[in-house]
């Protein structure tokens, strides 16, 4: 389970787990409700392992500073006709959005884009 660091003493914590850090006690969410943290995967030239590193990086950086969610641009392959990531992102968040309480959804104004949302 991916974990975030704790932005008051830097301890690893599963925020699936706990809302608070288990050394130092305080919250390792974020108190500030901000808007989307929006992260492109599809135009960089990312392989699957790349773009995965970032979504989750995405996410615990979503959660840690108060992001009211994660929006993920993964394309729909309007070049090759499919998207080589869109289905294993669509996989990788709908996984998010289980384990931390969160909705998936895709962006009604880009087809090749979802959005985590964030409790």
């Amino acid at each position: 389970m991916p974990t975030i660091e704790c932005p008051h003493c830097e301890f690893p914590v599963n925020p699936a787990r706990s809302d608070t850090c288990p050394k130092c006690g305080e919250s390792v969410r974020g108190s500030v409700s901000r808007g989307l943290l929006e992260v492109d995967v599809a135009h960089g030239g990312e392989n699957w392992e790349a773009a995965r590193e970032k979504i989750k990086a995405a996410v615990s950086e979503a959660m840690l500073h108060g992001h009211s969610g994660v929006k993920i641009i993964h394309g729909y392959g309007a070049t090759t006709g499919r998207s080589v990531l869109a289905s294993l992102a669509v996989s990788l968040l709908r996984g998010f959005a289980q384990r931390y309480g969160g909705k998936m959804a895709p962006d009604r104004g880009n087809p090749g884009a979802h959005i985590l949302w964030l409790n």
